[in-house]
């Protein structure tokens, strides 16, 4: 007499719709998780342009005041590519401004020019819809920028977007503000 341990028969209907009613329970419960880790790790990303970008400013204003500047400088020597100018404070304003006053850059692209001059391996910034990574915003008498995180495809302005940088060179301060739940609004 022989005996078998395995019998070849298969699933009962009840045994499948168990199995389906599992696999859908941790479907639900785990497609938010990875929803949830893509939101912060965008949210991280831009945290930490935000830090490189602070970098570069607070780094911009040692440069000035080590080289006894007071009043402002026109492509500041020994930083970046010497072409970034600072205001009376010694906080970038821009690149190849030209003229005297405190304002950030020339027109919609300063932001641009303040972005790209101070970030070393700058991700791509434009002053129009065709940013890849962020759109730089000129405002509050020219002398703020906020750049908009693009990458992850927010369509928002620079007071509804969810990921925001906001650069003062007025104090030389970046934070990172907007609608994501974590963070202040901007």
């Amino acid at each position: 007499m022989r005996y078998c341990l395995y019998s070849p028969r298969g699933f009962t209907f009840i045994e499948l719709l168990i199995t389906l009613v599992l696999v859908g329970l941790l479907a639900a419960l785990a497609l938010p998780r990875f929803s949830d880790v893509s939101d912060e790790a965008e949210l991280a990303q831009v945290q930490g342009v935000a830090a490189a970008l602070h970098s570069g400013v607070k780094l911009a204003r040692t440069v000035f005041l080590s080289q006894g500047h007071t009043t402002r400088v026109q492509n500041l020597p020994g930083f970046g590519a010497g072409n970034v100018d600072t205001n009376n404070s010694g906080f970038p304003i821009g690149i190849d401004k030209g003229n005297g006053n405190e304002n950030i850059g020339r027109g919609p692209r300063g932001c641009a020019g303040v972005w790209n001059g101070v970030l070393n391996m700058a991700p791509s910034v434009a002053h129009n819809t065709s940013a890849l990574d962020y759109q730089a915003y000129r405002h509050t008498g020219n002398r703020v920028c906020s750049y908009v995180y693009r990458a992850g495809g927010d369509g928002g302005n620079r007071n509804t977007a969810q990921l925001v940088i906001e650069y003062d060179s007025r104090d030389g301060s970046v934070r990172v503000c907007g609608q994501h739940p974590r963070l202040p609004g901007c």
